[in-house]
């Protein structure tokens, strides 16, 4: 965009332009450019109308005197006029710093949210980045190693917008990568155009995107909100939708043809400072030349849009097959038996016509052997990608032309998979759930391509300084416990986990005896349960025997603190990781101590005021509280600059300190679970929140009505049980410091 174009400059502006900012100046600015007039309003939800609107109106007039009558004429020409476009490309540029992968980014320009081309051009995206099996993740990552992620979107605006490619690779692959990427855009565009299959399966997932969006109060407020100021039009995502829906093969390759080019380019590389391999700037500007050479080499001549009349909108076919279920009004959970003991636990409702499934085993990072690091976290990843039924690839299109998801997870007390989509396609969706829960493939290919994928997640992590801080604040708080260790194991350890051995593993852990399944959402309990129930007593026909495994030894708080100074010379902050070991799942002073996370670490928190709001001492901040099936981490963190940290650290400490002796006051305490609840209650509002909610706490031992535990164990907390939780469990001679920085 060039300095010139406000999106060109750093959203937090420069040093000289912040050093020059005065009370004064903040105020006038303000005045000028937050005028009522220019503000929209969102109210969503189950609300009564009248009494806010009244109460707006009110209220704005009592504050008209703070505002000229009209907004200044340099605010009068419009929200919506464009500003100008970016420059001419094509701009290429690399970057060094520390790292151990190559970050690669390919931007094209785009136009406004509101033009003809916009709706195609995100059907573009969707078939280049969307999904697994979407043509550059393939392409890239599946059928050749070129990169572990590999994704495209499109930022659409009021004004110009971009059309990004990009993903991560190895510093040697990241130029060939980046001649792939432009390869697939060029077949797209010419003599691979997308066929029906690939049109209807976009225009599902956009269905289910939007459908998805539609779940929580905040996601309709804003997509009202955001359609306003975009587009001028509350309900403009609607019409985007039905525009979506009417997007021919021959506007995609049209727009690729249009907006794919030279001059709209500008491409940039993040690469480790030691990279060698030829990487260098005029490397990557040559590579980027035989790229767009590619993509111009392939295009074929396309006939001209115009004059043509626009086609109906296409509902894809599976969704046309049935009608979706009328959303019903909350009930409490259904409790089902299935085959050998497994646990189905239903809760049915929600506004958006989705749902979600999880199904959870006992297992995970702590019940690991050092030797099998990261297996429960792997074969969760891998586990979805085929069944003996379906092959990987057909997996991937399968889940995508039915707009859903289908993953796995890998957690510290835990592992299992989970599956979401539209309700309509209930049947279709439970039935890939069902085949990857007992006929996992893993096949050496799969398995291969997940070792990669982690293997490129955890160094990703030590790229990130943040969480490289608190990796060695988890290892220094609980030693040799596996919850010390990467949740991803190592890859000496996970070089040992081959198909075979996956395969056994699952065999041993993801049977029914150990299993428990939340669903949630615009779902049937009855039927879902005969659905589920059939199929997976069909599948675990001849499962061995289940085995429970013995727990490691409980980890043991410090008897006295343990610091650890950790030094990235190339740092620009320095990063303070306070821990203390904190409550199990099922201790009641978990409440109180979670509270206490809210009241130091949430906006308002003393930690955050302190820290941030009075001395400016810290750009980030906050405190997280975790539990599990043993005790979990109590954590305070703050980035500050170098030089600062022991200022921030007495803060830190002070905060502690204050808890401890005086606990909460009536208004602080009562604010902090306010908070807790509110966050609470927010996150329900989305079925894989709510399946997840049922699942873990069957699994766990809470009862299918944890959410009504949880909601009674927050209210039930008070001062006193406050000031004893810190004391107990934020113990100074517990603690764990660390700190990693430039000195």
């Amino acid at each position: 965009y060039g300095a010139a174009h406000p999106f060109g400059r750093p959203i937090l502006g420069t040093r000289r332009s912040v050093a020059r900012l005065g009370r004064g100046a903040l105020r006038r600015y303000h005045r000028r450019c937050y005028h009522p007039a220019r503000a929209v309003f969102v109210l969503a939800g189950p609300i009564e109308e009248e009494p806010l609107i009244r109460l707006l109106r009110r209220r704005l007039a009592e504050l008209a005197g703070g505002w000229a009558a009209r907004p200044p004429a340099v605010l009068a020409r419009g929200l919506h006029a464009p500003p100008a476009s970016p420059r001419e490309g094509p701009r290429a540029f690399s970057l060094r710093g520390r790292s151990s992968l190559a970050y690669l980014d390919l931007a094209f320009a785009a136009p406004p949210i509101t033009h003809p081309d916009a709706p195609a051009l995100e059907v573009l995206s969707m078939l280049l980045g969307s999904g697994d099996s979407s043509r550059l993740y393939r392409r890239l990552c599946v059928e050749n190693p070129w990169m572990h992620e590999a994704s495209s979107d499109v930022l659409l605006a009021a004004g110009p917008g971009l059309f990004f490619m990009g993903g991560v690779a190895e510093p040697g692959k990241a130029l060939r990568a980046a001649e792939e990427m432009f390869r697939a855009a060029a077949d797209l565009a010419g003599n691979h155009p997308p066929d029906e299959e690939e049109m209807e399966r976009v225009r599902t997932l956009f269905w289910a995107d939007i459908e998805f969006r539609r779940e929580s109060v905040s996601g309709c407020a804003r997509m009202a909100g955001y359609s306003q100021l975009a587009a001028g039009d509350a309900r403009f995502a609607g019409k985007y939708l039905a525009r979506l829906l009417r997007v021919t093969r021959g506007d995609v390759q049209r727009a690729c043809a249009r907006y794919l080019r030279a001059g709209g380019l500008t491409a940039g590389v993040f690469l480790p400072d030691r990279a060698q391999g030829g990487t260098g700037p005029r490397a990557f500007r040559e590579a980027i030349g035989r790229g767009l050479s590619l993509l111009e080499g392939k295009r074929r001549p396309l006939p001209a849009g115009g004059g043509r009349k626009p086609a109906p909108a296409k509902t894809p076919p599976l969704l046309r097959e049935r009608p979706a279920v009328r959303p019903r009004k909350e009930e409490e959970p259904h409790v089902f038996r299935l085959h050998r003991g497994g646990r189905l636990v239903v809760l049915p409702g929600g506004q958006a016509r989705v749902f979600a499934l999880r199904a959870v085993f006992l297992g995970g990072q702590r019940l690991e052997g050092e030797g099998r690091a990261g297996w429960h976290s792997l074969m969760s990843n891998a586990a979805p990608m085929a069944s003996r039924e379906l092959s990987s690839e057909e997996m991937a299109r399968r889940v995508d032309s039915l707009g859903a998801s289908l993953g796995g997870n890998g957690g510290r007390n835990s592992f299992g998979l989970y599956a979401a989509g539209l309700s309509a396609l209930t049947d279709e969706i439970a039935d890939l759930f069902c085949q990857v829960l007992y006929a996992p493939a893993f096949d050496e290919e799969d398995v291969a391509l997940a070792r990669r994928e982690a293997d490129s997640a955890r160094r990703a992590d030590r790229d990130d300084l943040g969480q490289l801080s608190r990796l060695h604040a988890m290892s220094l708080l609980y030693g040799a416990h596996p919850l010390g260790r990467h949740l991803m194991g190592s890859r000496a350890s996970l070089a040992r986990a081959g198909g075979a051995r996956l395969r056994a593993q699952w065999r041993r852990w993801a049977l029914p005896e150990n299993m428990v399944i939340g669903a949630a959402g615009d779902v049937d309990p009855a039927a879902l349960a005969r659905k589920l129930s059939r199929r997976l007593k069909e599948g675990w026909r001849g499962a061995p025997a289940w085995r429970a495994f013995p727990s490691p030894a409980p980890p043991a708080a410090p008897r006295r603190p343990r610091v650890r100074w950790v030094r990235a010379a190339e740092a620009s902050q320095a990063h303070l990781h306070l821990a203390y070991l904190g409550a199990r799942i099922r201790d009641r002073r978990r409440f109180a101590l979670a509270v206490v996370a809210a009241a130091l670490g949430s906006q308002g928190g003393g930690l955050f005021w302190e820290l941030r709001e009075r001395r400016g001492l810290a750009y980030e901040s906050g405190v997280t509280c975790q539990e599990g099936l043993d005790r979990g981490p109590f954590v305070l963190y703050a980035a500050v600059a170098p030089g600062a940290e022991e200022a921030a650290l007495r803060v830190m400490r002070a905060e502690v300190a204050r808890v401890r002796e005086k606990g909460l006051g009536a208004e602080e305490l009562e604010r902090a679970k306010a908070f807790v609840l509110g966050d609470l209650l927010r996150s329900q509002q989305r079925a894989g929140a709510r399946a997840s909610e049922l699942a873990y706490g069957e699994l766990y031992g809470l009862g299918p009505d944890g959410l009504k535990r949880l909601l009674r164990g927050f209210e039930a907390v008070d001062a006193a049980g406050v000031r004893q939780a810190a004391r107990e469990f934020l113990d100074p001679a517990g603690e764990c410091l660390v700190v990693l920085g430039p000195h």
